[in-house]
């Protein structure tokens, strides 16, 4: 959730959100929003947002983690009712995905008070806290800071599960994964994106000549170090013919992966720009991924559909589909409200139903069970 502040000029603020019954032991400044009022706890200081921002910012929950620019820009880092925390490690990135739901613009912004933020975000999240996500940009691209965010997840969140997402090609350095594995929280899974069978693909997707060898390198590494890997299939009409040789690839050298998952677009930032290029809809993006989810499922390898809604899939792959799109992204057309199967679908991105005439079909069960 983010919003703006108009005439704010209090400095930058990072604290945990009290609406009234807020009570912490742990270190950090208490930011109580109440009667049309923002007051900081640190210095008492008052701040009186217009209308709009506060019905914006009344959205969050005591215990929430929000951060407030010096120029006003208010952002809920951490939903205290959700049970999990992204850790953004900046925009930049070494590949520039035509797909890309970041764009250009975002990929190469200067986080220049991002390491303290991170170091403090990470020592206000509650010990008890279930699951994490590190991701960016690409997480890695600083080095010593990745490193230093991985130890203090370790010692501050140790039961925590770990999602790193990376496009893996960090890690075709032996001596810099040698190094996460001394600092990495105990129970993380790695997510890598593979676009191609080779590097004609693979490196066309990403733009970045070489990448195909560092990635498939770097997943190499990891699984020889018995790090659980994730690889993810972001399905695009620059790879979409060749998603079974993919699944073929994965299944010669990869057997030992944890998962491997299927996504569909979400049209922004990049996506947007390229996406005569790049779009495909997610009933034409089943349908071409289902030789290679048959491959993979009939080798023992576990599939998910990321981002699929029910009705874009065939109802025997269903329970494949995961409710993978945050809740603040997440968005149902009209017609979804008549679908019987609304509660356990997962949605659409509220980005591509404003960008692409997205077509749905409401589900309807009969008596039988059946669905038409």
């Amino acid at each position: 959730m983010e919003c703006y502040l108009r005439n704010y000029h209090l400095g930058y603020r990072q604290g945990f959100v009290n609406r009234g019954n807020f009570v912490t032991d742990q270190a950090g400044e208490v930011i109580t929003i109440r009667d049309h009022k923002i007051v900081f706890g640190s210095d008492q200081t008052v701040f009186e947002p217009d209308s709009r921002a506060y019905d914006r910012i009344s959205e969050c929950n005591d215990g929430d983690i929000v951060n407030i620019s010096e120029n006003g820009e208010f952002y809920r880092q951490f939903n205290a009712f959700e049970g999990d925390a992204t850790i953004f490690m900046g925009g930049n990135c070494n590949s520039n995905c035509t797909m890309c739901p970041s764009s250009n613009y975002e990929r190469h912004q200067k986080y220049s008070n991002n390491s303290d933020e991170l170091l403090n975000f990470i020592d206000m999240l509650p010990q008890n806290l279930p699951h994490f996500v590190v991701t960016g940009g690409e997480p890695t691209m600083k080095k010593e800071l990745f490193l230093e965010v991985m130890d203090r997840l370790a010692v501050r969140i140790p039961t925590a599960e770990a999602l790193l997402l990376t496009n893996g090609r960090s890690f075709s350095a032996r001596p810099f994964l040698e190094q996460m594995l001394i600092k990495c929280p105990p129970h993380l899974l790695v997510a890598v994106p593979v676009h191609g069978s080779c590097p004609g693909v693979h490196d066309a997707v990403t733009r970045s000549e070489g990448s195909f060898n560092q990635t498939m390198k770097g997943i190499h590494n990891l699984l020889t170090y018995r790090i659980a890997v994730e690889i993810r299939i972001v399905v695009t009409k620059m790879n979409c013919d060749d998603l079974l040789n993919v699944a073929k690839l994965i299944c010669k050298d990869f057997l030992n992966v944890f998962c491997v998952n299927f996504i569909s677009l979400e049209v922004r930032g990049n996506c947007v720009r390229n996406k005569e290029k790049v779009y495909i809809d997610a009933h034409a993006s089943f349908q071409k991924s289902k030789h290679a989810i048959d491959y993979l499922i009939q080798h023992g390898i576990d599939v998910g559909l990321y981002n699929y809604p029910l009705c874009c899939v065939e109802r025997g792959y269903w329970f494949l589909c995961k409710k993978s799109i945050s809740p603040e992204k997440v968005r149902y057309t009209d017609a979804c409200e008549r679908c019987a199967a609304k509660e356990y679908c997962g949605g659409m991105f509220v980005s591509t139903l404003k960008s692409m005439h997205f077509c749905v079909t409401p589900i309807e069960f009969r008596p039988s069970g059946r669905s038409r």
